[in-house]
């Protein structure tokens, strides 16, 4: 690939710095290359690579839910050179993923007018221990914010690689038609530059045969129009293919995001990267896309996603009743000396309770979420139906353009035998020059549609892959790169 870098580059110059160029310095850039650069450099493939890092940043988020936290409150008050209280309090808690919360705190209290729900005994340096749990016995106890999160985190991160799937597929797409519509303009122009070589050797021979009394006036005349007419269909074909190359050099990017330009002298290659799909293939190719097409997983993940919603709000319409209990000085005491724990003797303990009569918040919010997941159901079996008819109508597609293509070659072979055969006969003086513009004109178009059927039948075995979904139009193991 590096052989072709240095062959694009960055320029200011103007779209008609060079009109023709030398067969020796003629260079030829393959469809592959340009799939190589891309995935190795275009803005738009590494931007879609950033969704799958964005994705685990957000389970790396919901998951920090649940990492151990250490907490302290320290609270001071002189007045008057009196240590009105001295209050320390720490606590380190370790969420868990079924609810039931350990921690351990310390407190150190002390002062003259100290509240006393406060007050520690000076026997143990005014510090105490405290080791305990709390578990929701109602809502949270099997199903939780913090579970929820991660569930939905997880499903997010199944839509991002969807996401990702499509970016680069549709990248890809728009380039490989780019590079068949560059191919078909460079191959118009060529066409026209033979037209126009056949009617300047015309336009020359009818001013000699005039000269010898041989033509009359008007066939130099119609010799003359002839030729300024493939001229400005040269022209036109000209700037079509100067357009069609710069649409294709907008994709096409080297290191540090620096953009590149075709030269003059590269030219398309007629290779391809794709076969027309066999009907062997179509049933395995709607299998895949029923169920890994970037939009049909996008919508499982969204199902996901939905699901973990509704299971949070039917835990939500349970009460709110959490219970804590703590072991004072106890398993263990601030000396670290082992006590054993008694229920009942030195604990705290406390109930929280809450219960929405009318639930009306919980209930409206699991009806929405009811209905999100029943039109998800609606757009998932809708999607798939059109996917299916897509793929047909891709493999369609391809097989017709593949059929005719053929027909198209021979008809384009037969026109240039009656061209052979006219400009003999224009030699031999059994003809004239209408006669033969006629079949060079039938010639020229017969070739056109040659070639348009050509770029149809390579565009829809492109399209074929596209619809289908495969990662990376299926090259990846053609490449054998990855784009994470």
């Amino acid at each position: 690939m590096k052989r072709y870098l240095i062959l694009l580059l960055f320029t200011t110059q103007t779209l008609f710095a060079q009109d023709s160029v030398s067969l020796a310095d003629t260079t030829y850039l393959p469809i592959e290359d340009v799939i190589k650069m891309t995935l190795s450099y275009h803005p738009v493939v590494k931007q879609a690579n950033l969704l799958n890092q964005n994705a685990d940043a957000v389970i790396r988020e919901a998951r920090g839910n649940m990492d151990p936290k250490l907490e302290a409150d320290y609270n001071l008050k002189e007045f008057k050179e009196k240590e009105y209280y001295n209050l320390l309090n720490t606590s380190f808690k370790i969420p868990t993923w079924i609810g039931i919360d350990p921690k351990v705190e310390f407190y150190k209290n002390s002062g003259e007018y100290l509240n006393p729900e406060n007050f520690i005994s000076p026997e143990t340096d005014n510090e105490q221990i405290a080791v305990g749990l709390s578990v929701p016995i109602g809502k949270g106890l099997f199903y939780d914010e913090r579970r929820n999160a991660i569930r939905k985190a997880e499903a997010f991160s199944q839509i991002a690689e969807a996401e990702q799937i499509k970016e680069v597929n549709k990248i890809l797409f728009t380039i490989i038609k780019d590079y068949w519509n560059w191919y078909l303009a460079s191959q118009k122009r060529e066409l026209m530059q033979q037209a126009i070589v056949l009617a300047q050797n015309l336009f020359d021979r009818t001013l000699i045969d005039y000269e010898f009394g041989e033509a009359a006036v008007v066939d130099t005349l119609q010799a003359k129009i002839n030729f300024q007419k493939r001229t400005v269909d040269y022209r036109k074909a000209t700037l079509e293919y100067e357009l069609a190359k710069l649409s294709l050099g907008k994709h096409l990017w080297s290191e540090n995001l620096i953009p590149l330009e075709i030269l003059s002298n590269v030219f398309p290659d007629s290779l391809t990267l794709f076969e027309t799909p066999k009907d062997s293939s179509i049933r395995n190719a709607i299998e895949f896309a029923m169920t890994n097409h970037p939009e049909i997983s996008k919508l499982e993940g969204k199902r996901e996603q939905l699901d973990a919603d509704m299971k949070w709000a039917r835990e939500s319409i349970k009460p709110q009743i959490d219970l804590s209990y703590s072991f004072i000085d106890a398993p263990f005491n601030p000396n670290l000396e082992a006590n054993s724990p008694e229920f009942g003797d030195n604990y705290k303990m406390g109930v929280d309770f809450s219960f929405p009569i009318l639930l009306r918040k919980e209930r409206g919010k699991l009806q929405q979420t009811r209905l999100k997941l029943q039109s998800n159901e609606y757009q998932l079996a809708q999607s798939q139906v059109e996917l299916k008819n897509e793929v047909l109508g891709a493999y369609a597609q391809s097989i017709a353009f593949q059929d005719l293509l053929s027909q198209y070659l021979g008809m384009s072979e037969n026109y240039r035998r009656l061209l052979q055969a006219e400009i003999v006969n224009l030699q031999n003086g059994e003809t004239d020059l209408f006669k033969l513009n006629i079949q060079q004109d039938k010639y020229i178009e017969a070739q056109t549609d040659y070639y348009d059927a050509f770029i149809k039948w390579e565009k829809s075995k492109a399209e074929f892959y596209h619809v289908v979904g495969f990662p990376m139009l299926g090259l990846s193991q053609m490449f054998d790169f990855a784009t994470n």
